[in-house]
């Protein structure tokens, strides 16, 4: 007697994967100063007592360049910077952390449409557009501001 098996096919629609990244700080710290000194400023506002916060962590002596400073602290001694609104200085528009920049990372590198700024500087493509985008998704959560 033969036996007979059919094969039920199913389409199959989507298939998740996990992706893992590595980011070099060398790329972090560009997208940083890149974005402090320059591809950011129209929208953002560091107040004093924030920065008193990074040059308590990161002293001048040791950091001279305020965009460093703030990366170090961020990054490094685990400092919170409150990120305020440049035309409305008391509105915090976000907090930077070393949780909330890894999470956040984390989201912009999942996004079809926001992943393309984080691939274009760790390509070294980058340039104040891009840290830019970068810059507000690590503050934010979204780019609000263009």
């Amino acid at each position: 007697m033969r036996q007979i098996i059919y094969h039920s096919e199913k389409k199959k629609t989507n298939m998740e994967i996990n992706i893992s990244l590595k980011i070099e700080r060398e790329t972090l710290e560009n997208i940083f100063v890149t974005a402090l000194e320059g591809g950011s400023n129209y929208w953002y506002e560091i107040p004093d007592k924030e920065i008193a916060k990074v040059r308590k962590a990161v002293p001048r002596e040791e950091e001279e360049a305020l965009s460093m400073a703030i990366f170090k602290a961020v990054f490094d001694k685990g400092v919170r910077v409150a990120i305020h609104d440049a035309e409305n200085p008391e509105d915090e528009l976000g907090i930077l952390s070393y949780d909330l920049i890894k999470d956040r990372l984390n989201e912009i590198g999942l996004d079809k449409h926001n992943s393309k700024f984080l691939v274009a500087e760790m390509q070294e493509n980058g340039d104040a557009e891009t840290s830019d985008a970068i810059f507000q998704l690590l503050t934010m959560g979204e780019i609000t501001f263009s």
